[in-house]
């Protein structure tokens, strides 16, 4: 069984977690839920080794999947994958590049099943996954606590887990928690998981003006807000490329200066400290200037850098899944930051409702 007793964790010489207790047992299936930056990542790069803790943790023989699955594929077709856990022999060869990210995600569920550990850890495993995948994907986690391996999840879309076994509050400490409980203090919190009307705010970032685009053969004003939506796999990231002038596409044209927030927020880093942010920014989101980018979570580097180059005021402004691994409060908030912009802004997303709500235009790619 996963057991951790007066567990504190720390990023850097700072704690994050303090003094957590939680337990899974073989054969149960637990979520940690909680806002963006109160620690749901961290516990679990506690649990792996990467960040240091204090306290009791007890963790059997893990198998752990992150955020970016990716960090979990090492070779370059499937049957190498599962060789990697297991003396099975398997008939499939597909390359892992060809795989959309639902698929990789199956995948890397399957490798859990497949080896000998006895606990499964995922952090934020549907962050990049439509709504069918990450159906897909919830189901087949469920499906590893069947077979009686101890499983955690870390993960904002609660909705998508809502039979499991144990669920427990994460915000700097950790309180076991019923799901009616849980979901009236996101609520009450603002964290979702379903979405609210606003109750954070953002700074205004400078005023921007926008630039005409073309997606897919269609034309659309200055200052218009488009999010591109459809299946894993569909294009839209590349269709962001192409606006971006990486790639060239038929009926996809962008505009200078372009600023671009990839789907992997940490590759928009290129400082090792964050004392070039702006500090309204720093400030509205809790973060130290000499932070390292590298120390924040998910959510926290996404938010940052959206915002962040909110205020270098690019005249056409592309996101690659703004909501990833950000809770519901943040996401609105982050939402009405991108509505009030005055510049060109196109986002990918597979939030149906974020998109609703925030875009002046939905173009479906694939």
């Amino acid at each position: 069984m996963i057991r951790a007793k007066c567990l504190t964790v720390y990023a850097g010489d700072a704690p994050v977690v303090k003094c957590a207790y939680f337990e899974v047992e073989p054969g149960e299936l637990a979520v940690l839920f909680g806002p963006t930056g109160g620690g749901k990542s961290s516990i679990v790069k506690a649990m792996a080794g990467i960040y240091k803790w204090t306290g009791s943790l007890e963790v059997p023989r893990s198998y752990f999947i992150f955020q970016d699955v990716d960090a979990n594929l090492l070779f370059a077709y499937t049957d190498e994958e599962l060789a990697s856990v297991t003396c099975k022999g398997f008939v499939e060869k597909r390359p892992i590049a060809e795989l959309s990210m639902g698929q990789r995600q199956l995948l890397a569920v399957r490798l859990a099943l497949e080896s000998d550990a006895e606990a499964v850890v995922f952090d934020e495993p549907l962050a990049f996954l439509d709504p069918a995948s990450a159906l897909e994907v919830a189901q087949a986690i469920a499906k590893l606590a069947d077979s009686g391996k101890a499983v955690l999840v870390a993960e904002h879309r609660l909705e998508f887990f809502l039979e499991a076994h144990r669920f427990y509050l994460v915000n700097r400490a950790v309180v076991p928690a019923d799901l009616e409980a849980l979901l009236l203090e996101g609520a009450r919190g603002g964290f979702g998981p379903y979405f609210t009307r606003a109750q954070r705010r953002f700074v205004a970032p400078p005023r921007a003006e926008g630039c005409p685009v073309r997606v897919l053969g269609r034309e659309y004003p200055p200052g218009s807000k488009i999010a591109l939506v459809g299946p894993v796999g569909a294009g839209k990231t590349y269709t962001l490329m192409a606006l971006a002038g990486v790639y060239k596409k038929g009926g996809v044209e962008g505009c200078k200066p372009v600023g671009f927030v990839p789907q992997n927020p940490y590759l928009y880093y290129g400082d090792v400290d964050l004392s070039k942010a702006p500090r309204e920014l720093l400030e509205e989101l809790g973060i130290p200037p000499a932070s390292s980018p590298l120390r924040l979570s998910y959510g926290q580097a996404r938010l940052l850098a959206v915002l962040w180059e909110m205020w270098r005021r690019p005249r056409l402004l592309l996101v690659d899944e703004p909501t990833a691994g950000v809770d519901r409060g943040y996401s609105e908030a982050l939402g009405e930051a991108i509505a009030s912009y005055g510049g060109t802004v196109v986002f990918a997303t597979h939030d149906p409702v974020f998109a609703e709500r925030y875009a002046q235009y939905k173009v479906r790619v694939g």
